[in-house]
């Protein structure tokens, strides 16, 4: 019967495969019917699948179902193996123009995994499993949720949009309203939804493919004073990155964002044109 489990002398990694296969037309799953599905014994299935979500490979929602997190970095493939040497000069310029931390990220299942800059005398950190963050309360994750597949949008929301302060957008209809705003400005900035304290700008960096493999972030202090010049020198380092991974056909990027939905008090934009001149001037000498 299926879920007795017909092969007893299955190894540990062929159940892993079969569970994990058990999900490959998409929706969740009890562990009944993943039982049902991979012909495995219930016992079996119910530690395996509890184990595979401790690891992340495995969702478990709140009624008890489970649910593959999808791996794909750039909701199309992976991102490029080389993306963090090929990125380093780009994100130090980035940081030595702006005086600010700059962090590169790429799409992770629902979290988004970086590398950071956040010292002139540090080279660029690591990705690692300790450097992730959620997508959906970062400028990172939103650059990049904006310009993926909807079905990867779909599965974050299905995975839990979780509060971490007041201010965290935790709905769905919200989060789409978020990506579509960053869609039309070319830009996403995220303010106090992580942290009280935190607030950054992000832009998308695009492939060969014309995906959005990974995107660029500059935590911002002051949103207001720092937003004109920042947006400009991100899109610029975002460009210089796209044309290191390949020709791509790229969406064009509004110069500037629409300042006056943040505040109705005049913006200053006296620093901008030497911010993305001294950035244009570091990239281009090493071209």
């Amino acid at each position: 019967m299926a879920g007795n489990g017909s092969e007893p002398r299955r190894s540990v990694i062929s159940k892993v495969v079969a569970i994990v296969r058990s999900f490959d037309s998409g929706g969740s799953l009890t562990v009944t019917e993943i039982a049902h599905v991979a012909d495995l014994p219930l016992s079996t299935v119910h530690r395996l699948a509890h184990e595979l979500a401790a690891w992340g490979i495995l969702h478990r929602r709140d009624d008890g179902r489970f649910e593959a997190v999808l791996r794909a970095r750039s909701g199309h493939g992976d991102w490029p193996p080389d993306l963090r040497a090929l990125a380093a000069p780009t994100v130090d310029d980035l940081y030595t123009v702006t005086k600010n931390d700059v962090r590169l990220g790429v799409l992770d299942g629902p979290r988004v995994s970086y590398v950071e800059k956040t010292d002139g005398s540090r080279p660029l950190s690591d990705f690692s499993e300790a450097a992730k963050l959620p997508a959906h309360a970062t400028a990172l994750g939103r650059a990049l949720l904006a310009f993926s597949p909807a079905e990867t949008v779909d599965h974050l929301v299905r995975y839990g949009l979780r509060s971490y302060t007041s201010s965290t957008v935790t709905t769905a209809a919200r989060l789409r309203h978020a990506l579509n705003v960053v869609r039309m400005r070319g830009v996403a900035v995220v303010s106090h939804e992580l942290l009280p304290d935190h607030s950054a700008a992000a832009v998308p960096v695009f492939g060969p493919d014309g995906e959005a493999v990974a995107a660029l972030e500059v935590r911002l202090r002051d949103v207001r004073a720092e937003l004109p010049c920042v947006v400009p020198a991100l899109t610029i380092a975002a460009r210089a990155l796209c044309r290191d991974l390949g020709p791509a056909d790229v969406p064009p990027v509004p110069a500037r964002p629409a300042m006056q939905e943040l505040s109705t008090a005049p913006v200053v934009l006296r620093n901008s044109h030497g911010t993305v001149g001294a950035l244009s001037s570091r990239i281009g000498r090493r071209r």
